[in-house]
């Protein structure tokens, strides 16, 4: 029994409920936040308890206080069914709580209610009153029957899911306010205990209770909760979210981006002030109004330091309704990963530089540019290597190392120091002493040397007046550039080969068309005068008819070869595209299979080709095909000769073979045969196969003897097809 006055219980539950309506008042202007609503249920319900428990009190006469007593039984019997609600909308589960749900949620208890009170009507869970003073304190007092108990223990089971949820929340991994979650489950211990002493028959009256004052102690904490939640949720978070011992920079931001917490590296970017509660933008620049998305933000500490460059990474803080509470920030620092991210940038717009060179020396004089401009190497020089001193020869250096340098041109005797090893096995070498180092005669007054092989060319050498060994990056960046410089000048002394030969070319092709020009009109007046002579010998000298016939005939052959022999040249001093044109090759192959016809009676020709098939070449294909088959008649030894010709398609080629049925090629002739120190007797008249084998080349395409079976020998000839492989009928 608790021996408390009344008037003084009557007092502090008026005072509660007077606390509730302002917490309704206080939950409908912040209906926005998450779990108000519920909230200001609860605490209605709270408010209309306490009244109701008050009017039990000064109840005027019985029937007050049978009607307050069963509208304070109504009201109390909801007051777990808006906890438990309270409890799931604010652990974030308000999704739960569809109408249906709720609906079923409410119906046990108040159902009970509802029979309770309809019970002078239909008889049914009748609950009898009887008037009791005790203490001073009359009022209608009930008695515990089984429906009764079974009632309370529903509310109690409520009341028990609901701080299950509260605890499943508060050990949740990602549950960042177990402060606040705790004080929730603490304030609503309060009432719950209340309630059960008051069951348990401790309390002033039997249906007086304390629960409804203790209810609003609770509806207190919980108005902090939601609506001064960041006291409770955000600040204690930084104590378990930030890492002390991590080497990165570390702040917890609210809202306004100002800084709620910060580790250790986190307070040296600040120079060790406080500065908790400062707007992150007023410590450091770049930190101000921070962009979630940014990758990487330039921090600027103050006057006197440099700007840093760090990669940040933003962590949004949100509660349990997905509110963004506020943001953890971690910064690491980049700024020598940015710095060699731009010299690679830089590297990539030298090379552009590098592409457009076009001699030794302006490769070199951007290399050591580069060097001293972008990789901070005050002392850079590149050594080419010089065949006529066979010294490795400074070709450019930095204006800083010039300036300390007696000699023009550095050169250094071959076997002396540590460039010729690095030239000679290719191995980068890193030189590091405290005094000046020195190369040859010629002294470098640098800390630290890096000398870089550029293949055959030379070396490159790149100092600095800061002691220490060179970073692996460092390194890393200085055999780029060497290999950037060697690519370089590699392709200027091809450039300037080809460019010479192409000189050359040109010079020896003028040559070729002078002396074809001069013999081919020379020998063609030649063939002129003696053809003119031996015409007019043929009717004033008798007896030698046949021999002046012959003089013509050979004169005519002359001036043919000549003909030829100009086609050839301009075959050969042409450019690939000159020199191959369209060739209905089944149109040239046909009238060189009747002028064979014509030429041997006793010779059979089978042709199996395509029509239309159309090669790249020019007039000398129809030359080519004659020498191969005038080839295989002039050796054919069998007794009916025999000739067959076909072509096979083979994509972009077109394969034709000649096929005879005379004695074949011996091997070792096999491989020699398109040679040209074989004798003209092995081969055939005129230019032989050797002119097929050049004719072939210029053409891109291909030749080769094969054994005949069962007798004999075939010759291949590869062409390559024209783009349209086929002549249309227009043509």
């Amino acid at each position: 029994m608790v021996l408390v006055p009344p008037q003084l219980v009557g007092a502090v539950t008026a005072l509660s409920a007077v606390v509730d309506l302002g917490l309704v008042v206080v939950a409908s202007r912040k209906r926005e936040t998450p779990a108000a609503p519920w909230f200001g249920l609860l605490a209605l319900a709270a408010a209309l308890w306490a009244g109701l428990e008050v009017a039990i009190l000064f109840a005027p006469g019985p029937g007050a206080a049978r009607l307050a007593y069963n509208g304070a039984m109504a009201v109390a019997y909801q007051v777990p069914v808006l906890w438990l609600g309270f409890t799931v909308v604010y652990t974030g589960h308000g999704e739960w709580l569809t109408r249906r749900r709720t609906a079923a949620l409410c119906a046990p208890l108040a159902g009970y209610v509802l029979v309770r009170l309809t019970a002078p009507v239909h008889g049914l869970l009748a609950m009898p009153l009887s008037m009791r003073t005790i203490r001073g304190v009359t009022a209608p007092a009930p008695e515990y029957d089984a429906a009764l108990w079974v009632a309370l223990a529903v509310a109690f089971g409520y009341v028990l899911a609901s701080f299950l949820v509260l605890a499943r929340f508060y050990l949740d991994a990602s549950n960042v306010f177990r402060g606040q979650t705790l004080a929730v489950i603490v304030a609503g211990l309060v009432p719950t205990a209340g309630t059960f002493l008051f069951s348990s028959g401790v309390s002033l009256h039997p249906v007086v209770s304390v629960a409804p004052a203790l209810l609003a102690v609770t509806n207190l904490v919980l108005a902090h909760v939601l609506f001064r939640g960041d006291v409770l949720g955000v600040s204690p978070v930084a104590g378990e979210v930030l890492v002390d011992e991590l080497p990165e920079p570390v702040f917890l931001l609210d809202e306004d981006d100002r800084i709620l917490d910060y580790n250790p590296r986190g307070a040296s970017l600040a120079e060790g002030e406080d500065i908790t509660g400062s707007e992150v933008g007023s410590v450091m620049g770049g930190l101000g109004n921070l962009d979630p998305s940014a990758d990487t933000i330039t921090v600027d500490t103050g006057e006197g330091s440099s700007a840093s460059v760090y990669d940040v990474r933003v962590t949004t803080v949100e509660d349990q309704f997905d509110r963004v509470r506020a943001r953890l920030v971690v910064l690491r620092d980049v700024s020598t990963q940015q710095r060699r991210l731009e010299q690679l940038q830089a590297m990539q717009a030298a090379t552009q530089q590098f592409i457009s060179a076009r001699t030794a020396p302006e490769v070199v004089d951007i290399a050591v540019t580069f060097a001293s401009d972008v990789l901070d190497h005050p002392y850079a020089v590149v050594f080419l290597y010089e065949e006529e001193t066979d010294t490795l020869a400074s070709s450019a250096m930095t204006d800083s190392l010039a300036e300390a340098s007696d000699e023009d041109i550095v050169r250094i005797p071959r076997g002396s120091g540590p460039l010729w090893s690095v030239y000679e096995s290719g191995e980068t070498a890193a030189l590091d002493d405290d005094r000046d180092m020195v190369v040859g005669t010629h002294r470098i007054p640098a800390r630290s040397v890096l000398v870089l092989p550029l293949g055959d060319h030379g070396v490159l050498v790149i100092g600095s007046a800061r002691d220490g060994s060179y970073s692996a990056v460092e390194r890393q960046l200085g055999k780029i550039l060497a290999g950037t410089i060697e690519t370089a000048l590699t392709r200027v002394a091809h450039e300037r080969r080809l460019r010479e030969s192409r000189t050359a070319l040109e010079r020896r092709t003028k040559q070729i068309e002078f002396f074809n020009g001069v013999l081919r009109h020379n020998i063609r007046n030649s063939m002129m005068v003696i053809d003119g002579h031996a015409q007019f010998l043929e009717g004033r000298v008798d007896g030698h008819a046949d021999k002046l016939a012959t003089i013509r005939e050979w004169c005519e052959d002359m001036t043919e070869l000549t003909e030829k022999i100009r086609d050839i040249t301009d075959t050969v001093t042409a450019s690939g595209d000159e020199r191959l044109g369209r060739v209905d090759l089944s149109d040239v192959l046909g009238r060189n299979v009747e002028d064979l016809r014509e030429e041997c009676e006793d010779l059979t020709v089978e042709v199996d080709v395509d029509e239309d098939t159309v090669i790249l070449g020019n007039d000398l294909v129809s030359d080519i095909l004659e020498s191969i088959l005038s080839n295989a008649v002039e050796h054919n030894d069998a007794e009916r000769p025999h000739i067959a010709v076909s072509s096979r398609d083979l994509g972009e080629w077109v394969q034709v073979r000649v096929a005879d049925n005379g004695p074949g090629i011996p091997d070792e002739l096999e491989t020699r045969v398109f040679q040209r120190d074989v004798a003209t007797s092995q081969t055939s008249h005129g230019f032989g196969l050797y002119f097929v084998s050049v004719m072939m080349d210029l053409y891109d395409g291909n030749v080769w003897f094969e054994d005949n079976d069962p007798r004999g020998a075939v010759v291949v000839l590869e062409f390559r097809l024209a783009e349209d492989d086929r002549v249309t009928s227009e043509e």
